[in-house]
């Protein structure tokens, strides 16, 4: 499917728009909005605390290819997606993200081996520790489960929860950005570096 635009700008509210069409089935124009790592640093990199996030989403995402999960994409929401500073009056406290990715090819077909895996890395499926880590108030959904009804219902939590505003249950839209992607998020960092003030 091909999104017809990437990020759109903010609506009067301060968030994502849910969608871009004047009508909301076109599923072209609906979030997830598609977009790089370059994207998402150029649009929502706009001071030192989101460049201070921005370094922890790709640190995260940096290890997460050092393990090899590259084959999938993250969702990121929360109020870094948003115009908190101006709707709320302060900076973003971390950036929300949900990791949608497939096992490393050689253990794809094994959950016993999925499970030692995730053990053997326990600190990068932690939501507590990522958070401590890296800022990212983070979660992962396997895509090789066995199940379909089970990778629906997650897609269904995750969205549902992620498009709306959990105190006023304002619709809003997310962006999604692919894994595996170490030359954009090479550029994300450079991006970063030119806009951090020289000491």
């Amino acid at each position: 499917m091909v999104r017809l635009v990437a990020i759109p700008p903010f609506t009067s509210n301060g968030v994502l728009p849910p969608y871009t069409s004047r009508d909301p089935v076109n599923a072209a124009a609906m979030a997830p909005y598609c977009a790089s790592m370059v994207e998402v640093t150029d649009r929502f990199g706009s001071s030192l605390a989101r460049l201070r996030l921005l370094d922890g989403l790709l640190q995260y995402r940096a290890a997460l290819t050092g393990i090899g999960l590259v084959d999938g994409f993250q969702w990121l929401d929360g109020s870094f997606m948003e115009q908190i500073e101006i709707t709320d009056g302060h900076d973003p406290r971390d950036i929300d993200v949900v990791t949608f990715c497939r096992r490393p090819p050689a253990i794809r077909n094994d959950f016993a081996a999925w499970q030692q895996f995730v053990a053997a890395h326990n600190g990068l499926f932690l939501p507590l520790t990522v958070k401590l880590m890296f800022s990212c108030d983070a979660y992962l959904v396997d895509l090789d489960v066995s199940k379909p009804a089970s990778l629906v219902d997650q897609a269904r939590y995750w969205f549902g929860l992620f498009s709306h505003k959990r105190v006023s249950s304002l619709w809003k839209g997310l962006v999604q950005i692919p894994l595996g992607t170490p030359a954009a998020d090479a550029e994300a960092t450079a991006i970063m570096a030119q806009r951090r003030p020289v000491p």
